[in-house]
């Protein structure tokens, strides 16, 4: 276990993961996913640590992933509970991850203790995204219900926490003091250029000390995917300053506006 943590993190602590598994929970066709290897290859080229993908398209594209870490994303219903962790490792995933949604009133939490536990029985390490109040009640996504769901999270059995940035490093560090294990931030909505992607990067990282972030749809649905991973790996792995990473992404456009992707009428996802 020890060692496939360090896998993920690497010597400094750290990981940067590609989001890729919104295949498996939105309800229409996402246009950067389409040519879904090519968009592993070109995050791998561009440094990327991890994928965060379903277990269809890990076996899919297994060439594809190279070197990189993979994080089975998994569903926790009936159907696919009891069997999830031997999946994952049937398909050579690294770690496996599941939602959980705290102050809700559903057993998501419950179901995630259940999946933890089995990811320790066969030793893979296991990853918890915290969505206190879930996507939609946006009014408890406050620093404070962010710390407590990472530790509620935690005491599910967690070996790593991925839940939101609170917008500012000072309560991020509030959150990750409280969670008791580390921290990687989900990258959210579409940002408005990569400045913006790399200036949250740097605070959540650099400044309010996360273990890294899972970026999505900045990635995959960017005109340059390699070059914004190399961006994000800059910060993350060597502490760039943002004119640094910009530097290091390439070329004069990279402050353009990144595309907006297709919105999925259910949850949200890196």
């Amino acid at each position: 276990m020890k060692r496939q943590l360090h896998r993920l993190l690497g010597p400094d602590g750290r990981i940067l993961i590609c989001a890729m598994d919104h295949v498996a929970f939105m309800d229409k066709r996402l246009a950067g996913l389409v040519d879904y290897g090519a968009k592993v290859r070109c995050a791998v080229d561009g440094g990327i640590d991890a994928f965060l993908a379903p277990l269809g398209s890990i076996s899919a594209f297994a060439d594809d992933f190279g070197p990189a870490a993979v994080v089975a994303s998994v569903p926790t219903g009936d159907a696919f509970l009891p069997t999830a962790v031997e999946r994952a490792l049937a398909v050579g995933s690294d770690a496996i991850k599941c939602m959980a949604y705290p102050f809700t009133g559903d057993d998501s939490l419950d179901r995630a203790q259940r999946l933890g536990a089995d990811a320790f029985r066969l030793g893979l390490p296991f990853i918890v995204e915290s969505i206190p109040g879930g996507f939609e009640q946006t009014d408890k996504h406050t620093p404070e219900a962010i710390a407590v769901g990472a530790r509620l999270a935690a005491e599910a059995g967690a070996d790593l926490v991925k839940t939101f940035y609170t917008g500012d490093p000072e309560t991020m560090r509030q959150v990750i003091a409280y969670a008791a294990v580390p921290v990687i931030v989900l990258g959210g909505a579409a940002k408005g250029s990569l400045r913006d992607l790399l200036s949250e990067v740097r605070e959540s990282v650099v400044e309010a000390g996360c273990a890294g972030v899972a970026i999505g749809r900045n990635i995959w649905e960017s005109s340059d995917p390699a070059g914004v991973t190399r961006g994000l790996a800059a910060i993350i792995h060597r502490g760039l300053s943002v004119d640094e990473a910009l530097a290091v992404a390439h070329g004069p456009s990279v402050d353009a506006p990144i595309p907006p992707v297709l919105v999925a009428a259910g949850r949200v996802s890196g």
